[in-house]
């Protein structure tokens, strides 16, 4: 019998404990046996070893997916509400500072749902056709691939990683972080003591927009690139099926009910 190596105890996780007491289960014949044992491997020893631990449960996506930019836009959650929490009203009589860092809160949540569903870890509910999730994306990109390499001769990943770019500012987003917790611990005895300057306020303010931008321009971004990738293969599959009509179909489309614009595609 073929097996793969390191690879037991699938078997054992479907918790199979009937005793066959009339002889139902049967023996798979020679022939099966002999095709099965001529079947490539089904499984890596790696895979294995990952459903057998996963038990009788579901794997968990945490357990192979992560954010990346998940500490950053945490970071910069945390201090938001820091500053919203030593900012009153009665102090910040514009508000600007504690309207700014409820900006900053707001906007650093929604990013990280964005970017948990960008890395599997928030799956396709199957009904959100707005927001770009990981399967979803990845699925409509690696059919733009090939369609903009024949149309357009891309010849980069930006077909199938548009959607992706907000996992792609790392390193803008902890640079946003770090400036955000040092006004924080620059300014905040000040503002506590209420003997922040105007100055140090537009510092900070200005700092949080910052960051604000950078996230909100970049999910924008993705989810409209997103829309625009799902329009172009649904526009895709619109036009293909008219090179794939059988004979009686092409009759009725070109004699009844096709347009020009049909017609013209009708190879």
């Amino acid at each position: 019998m073929t097996t793969v190596n390191n690879a037991s105890g699938i078997y054992g996780t479907l918790g199979y404990n009937f005793s066959d007491p009339n002889g139902d289960i049967m023996n798979l014949s020679a022939d099966t046996t002999s095709h099965m044992n001529s079947m490539p491997a089904f499984i890596t020893a790696n895979q294995a070893q990952a459903m057998v631990a996963a038990g009788t449960g579901p794997i968990n996506t945490s357990n192979f997916y992560q954010n990346p930019v998940s500490t950053a836009v945490q970071n910069m959650w945390n201090s938001a509400n820091a500053f919203i929490s030593i900012a009153t009203p009665t102090w910040d009589s514009g508000n600007s500072l504690i309207n700014t860092a409820t900006s900053l809160a707001t906007t650093a949540n929604a990013f990280m749902w964005h970017t948990n569903r960008l890395s599997n870890l928030v799956t396709f509910d199957g009904t959100d056709t707005v927001n770009p999730y990981y399967t979803q994306a990845m699925s409509f990109g690696k059919i733009a691939i090939y369609i903009t390499n024949q149309s357009d001769g891309i010849t980069n990943t930006s077909p199938v990683l548009g959607s992706f770019t907000s996992l792609f500012i790392g390193p803008q987003l902890n640079s946003n972080s770090s400036i955000i917790s040092s006004d924080y611990v620059t300014y905040s005895a000040a503002i506590i003591a209420n003997t922040a300057t105007p100055t140090q306020i537009q510092k900070v303010t200005n700092d949080m927009n910052t960051a604000i931008s950078l996230m909100s321009t970049r999910k924008s971004a993705d989810v409209t690139f997103y829309t625009n990738l799902q329009n172009m293969v649904h526009n895709y599959n619109a036009t293909k099926q008219f090179q794939t009509m059988g004979e009686s179909q092409t009759y009725l489309v070109t004699n009844f009910i096709g347009t020009a614009n049909a017609i013209n595609l009708i190879s």
